[in-house]
């Protein structure tokens, strides 16, 4: 037999700030070489990367994602150029305004795109989780007490996650300021940006729980 159920739906939100980034460059090379010893042997891509890491980035930081090769009439030749494409990892958004600062001062190098990391920690997670159903608890007790019932127990729980992201300023403003850069801008900073090194999301919890009832013998209206 289905036992009285009282269904409530609750949903946490929370606004976050992105702790980490990643940076996607292209950088035009005068030559070709087809593996990660491109970081050293490649002069355009060598010259940034020691950039990079002379203002303190972490060689691991920066990983080479692809090359591809100019060819003429099919044919790839030792004098044929590439385009290589390198991810780079910042995990102190303090140090963001200057490495975009060192990457956009590198002639051969584009800045192609920057995708924010948020905080995945199960505990702010389960924090969250928690938060979600402490609400649908307070609704369904004060519901109880409207409606003439007690809460014997708990049936069924379903949860659910989402995010909407909030810039802080549009990508065409952050192509703005790095153009700026390139054509002999010194020095670069979050208002350099228009703050666009921040980045934001809301996250929502919704959950669903399914709670047992049983009538109140006490209760009249």
């Amino acid at each position: 037999m289905e036992p009285n159920l009282l269904n409530v739906s609750s949903s946490y939100r929370q606004l976050i700030d992105a702790n980490r980034a990643e940076i996607t460059v292209r950088i035009k090379g005068s030559s070709v070489i087809s593996n990660n010893t491109a970081l050293e042997k490649a002069k355009e891509v060598r010259q940034l990367v020691e950039a990079l890491t002379s203002y303190g980035l972490d060689k691991t930081a920066i990983q080479l994602q692809s090359v591809v090769a100019e060819v003429n009439n099919g044919v790839l030749l030792r004098s044929s150029s590439a385009t290589y494409s390198l991810l780079i990892r910042c995990t102190d958004l303090e140090q963001l305004p200057d490495v975009l600062g060192i990457i956009t001062s590198q002639k051969q190098a584009n800045l192609e795109h920057v995708t924010w990391g948020f905080p995945d920690d199960p505990a702010i997670l389960n924090g969250w989780l928690q938060a979600a159903l402490e609400l649908a608890k307070a609704k369904a007790k004060a519901m109880a007490q409207t409606l003439g019932v007690r809460i014997i127990g708990v049936h069924r729980v379903d949860d659910q996650y989402g995010s909407e992201h909030h810039p802080y300023a549009q990508d065409g403003e952050f192509r703005k300021s790095a153009s700026f850069m390139r054509s002999g801008g010194s020095g670069i900073s979050k208002d350099d940006l228009g703050l666009a090194m921040i980045h934001r999301k809301q996250i929502e919890v919704n959950v669903q729980v399914a709670f047992i009832i049983s009538p109140d013998e006490n209760f009249t209206i």
